[in-house]
């Protein structure tokens, strides 16, 4: 039986007890792939997940296990990423700080610690996380792809992935949102929320109770603060221009 929950196996990090779905041992993921390659009919095998780019051992451990492997990095606007991650953080009870304040404490650490702190402006200096992995693949094997183009050119944007896999041409019939931001209600519902009612929520109720009470307890967060963003253009814009040089790609829709 697989023991994983999101593919993190080459990220190899020393998380806390929060993070124990990852996949860590080389057995799981050997039988992660055979179930892909079960049905006989798989020409790709794709792992996917949010910790290989920030890892410090990814780019290493898949290089040395297919240098053949191609790489598809999807790039968020760092502003927007950090706020987003701050409106989950605040969602699953871990967060009670304001943003500002959350941003500020990080912005003062030598580094934050993956697994220990949040890393809302750690996870956004994206330049310095690609170029461990420009280091050992060449530029012919990895596709640099933005969470604007996402959005707003779903089907080019997939067009771009098919190529760049060698794979037919796949006609996006149906194009939804999923994960969107939610926070508490209330401070008793984050507190709740931190204790026993994520778990109640998740494992005991049906799906169609579910989808009424998390209405009741989870809200559309607000905008996010001038002084936040103003703060957070300014901490990411060295790293984004060194991400547009080595891109040689215009990152304004950044800015």
């Amino acid at each position: 039986m697989l023991d994983w929950n999101e593919g993190t196996y080459f990220s190899k990090s020393k998380l806390s007890k929060r993070h124990i779905g990852f996949v860590s041992s080389p057995n799981n993921y050997t039988l992660l792939l055979k179930e892909a390659l079960s049905s006989g009919s798989a020409s790709h095998v794709l792992d996917a997940s949010t910790a290989y780019l920030y890892s410090e051992t990814a780019a290493k451990e898949v290089f040395r296990y297919n240098p053949a492997a191609r790489i598809i990095v999807t790039l968020r606007n760092p502003v927007t990423r950090a706020y987003s991650h701050y409106n989950m953080a605040r969602k699953y009870g871990k967060e009670k700080r304001t943003f500002f304040k959350a941003i500020q404490d990080e912005s003062i650490l030598d580094r934050a610690i993956w697994g220990i702190d949040e890393c809302y402006l750690e996870l956004g200096d994206y330049h310095q996380q690609l170029q461990r992995w420009t280091a050992l693949f060449p530029k012919e094997q990895i596709l640099v792809l933005f969470h604007d183009d996402l959005l707003s050119e779903p089907q080019n944007t997939m067009d771009r992935v098919c190529e760049f896999l060698d794979i037919s041409a796949k006609t996006l019939t149906e194009v939804s949102e999923a994960n969107t931001a939610e926070v508490p209600r209330s401070r008793l519902v984050s507190a709740l929320l931190l204790g026993s009612l994520s778990s109640f929520i998740a494992t005991v109720l049906p799906p169609i109770l579910k989808k009424r009470v998390k209405p009741l307890i989870l809200k559309k967060p607000e905008s996010m603060d001038d002084a936040s963003r103003t703060f957070l253009v300014h901490y990411f814009a060295s790293a984004n221009q060194a991400l547009e040089k080595a891109l040689n790609s215009s990152l304004k829709h950044w800015k």
